[in-house]
């Protein structure tokens, strides 16, 4: 009697294992591509922190944002950041940053530097704020720095380094009476050349001045405190 060939079988067996793998593949890539560290999601209790929580019995008031382009260039995306908080009433503000170790290729490429991926010394982080008074169409909006980096801290998981960032003595002008800062933006230098560009990302934006600027309360998770 005739029997069937086991080759197609194997073929077809070869087949369903490429395409599990290269599916589980790309979702590891997603998963990846969206993952932070816990420690870099938390709020990190400084001083500053630690002394306005105190005195408000833990009643902090923390407020989350989160703008629709997490990112410096829609087309490049050097810098991606999540995890925006501020604290009105310690004028404090925390972020993450992330970036992929392919960006030192990009760097060498584009300025001839070659960076260890894992120095902590690669960049210099800046708060800037919208400037006073107007700005004419077509010239440049020159922003002005705001706040002091007060904490950093670093993590890294495969190609991904992370970046936690915590600013304090940035007052975004939210009590009445006061004029409101429009919008905040990380500005990321490279230390050691000059003419680079500055990669420049929104990460806040006045909730009342723009619509898509959604402002939400932050719950503290019972790990969040001094």
């Amino acid at each position: 009697p005739y029997k069937k060939s086991p080759v197609g079988l194997i073929i077809k067996i070869l087949i369903a294992v490429v395409c599990f793998t290269v599916a589980g593949f790309l979702i590891f890539r997603v998963i990846l591509f969206n993952y932070y560290p816990d420690k870099m999601k938390k709020l990190h209790f400084n001083e500053t922190l630690t002394e306005y929580y105190n005195a408000t019995g833990g009643e902090i008031d923390a407020k989350s944002q989160t703008l629709l382009a997490r990112y410096d260039d829609e087309d490049e995306g050097n810098f991606f950041y999540d995890n925006f908080v501020f604290i009105e009433g310690a004028n404090q503000v925390q972020l993450t940053l992330r970036y992929n170790t392919s960006l030192m290729n990009t760097i060498k490429d584009k300025y001839g530097v070659s960076l260890d991926p894992n120095s902590k010394d690669n960049f210099t982080y800046t708060l800037a704020k919208n400037p006073s008074g107007e700005v004419a169409e077509g010239e440049e909006i020159i922003s002005e720095p705001i706040g002091t980096l007060s904490y950093v801290e670093y993590d890294k998981v495969l190609m991904y380094r992370y970046v936690k960032l915590v600013f304090d003595d940035v007052d975004l002008g939210l009590d009445e009476g006061e004029t409101p800062i429009n919008w905040l933006r990380l500005e990321v230098k490279i230390n050691g050349v000059e003419k680079a560009e500055t990669y420049k990302l929104a990460v806040y934006c006045n909730s009342e001045e723009y619509e898509y600027a959604k402002t939400e309360s932050y719950r503290l998770s019972k790990k969040e405190k001094p």
